[in-house]
């Protein structure tokens, strides 16, 4: 069971959008109502979202939190965390493995024209303790509009290198874009881009 106090009212709706990673090592609650705390530690910012991650312990053979994260920009309204996708290439990933990929849509971003965060899976060195998510890219949809709402829902494959993206586009009957990477297919280098 999992509850939460980062908010300070009862707004939060903590497992509004659920994800499990591809080979399960992960699980991701999104509250994208949540008044979450900004970058300065104190403002409070409504509606602007959160993620809390549950990673698997084979020890205890349970899920256990391992951390919280809100967006990269302090904004009212974003609603981060709408939805998510954790993606683990290769066979049998474990905690330990190095290459792993997560996006968080906020599509209420400004105005509501929306984008997803990528977040890449780093190693801490115990292997355990100092394990954590950087967020290094930022994906915008290739035509913005207020109120579109992209980042409505997301899909990746389990490389992560193909994603599907979605967006609400009032005037339409909605929109998906697909993005490539274009980055680190086989340079290993640390810079991305779809």
């Amino acid at each position: 069971t999992a509850t939460m106090t980062d908010n300070d009212d009862n707004t939060s709706r903590l497992g509004e959008s659920l994800s499990m990673s591809t080979d399960e090592n992960f699980v991701v609650a999104g509250a994208p109502y949540t008044n979450a705390v900004g970058l300065d530690g104190s403002t409070r910012f409504a509606d602007s979202g959160l993620v809390k991650l549950y990673i698997w312990d084979p020890s205890t053979f349970r899920y256990g939190i391992l951390n919280t994260i809100t967006s990269p920009v302090d904004a009212a309204s974003q609603n981060f965390g709408w939805a998510h996708k954790v993606c683990e290439p290769g066979l049998d990933s474990v905690r330990s493995t190095a290459t792993k990929y997560m996006f968080v849509s906020a599509p209420g971003f400004d105005s509501d024209k929306g984008r997803v965060y990528m977040y890449e899976w780093g190693i801490g060195s115990d292997e355990s303790t100092y394990d954590s998510w950087t967020q290094n890219l930022t994906i915008s949809s290739n035509e913005p509009a207020t109120g579109k709402r992209f980042g409505h829902a997301i899909a990746a494959n389990d490389n992560g290198d193909i994603l599907a993206i979605s967006s609400q586009a009032p005037g339409k009957a909605g929109i998906v874009e697909i993005f490539r990477r274009t980055s680190q297919s086989s340079d290993d280098s640390v810079s991305h881009s779809f």
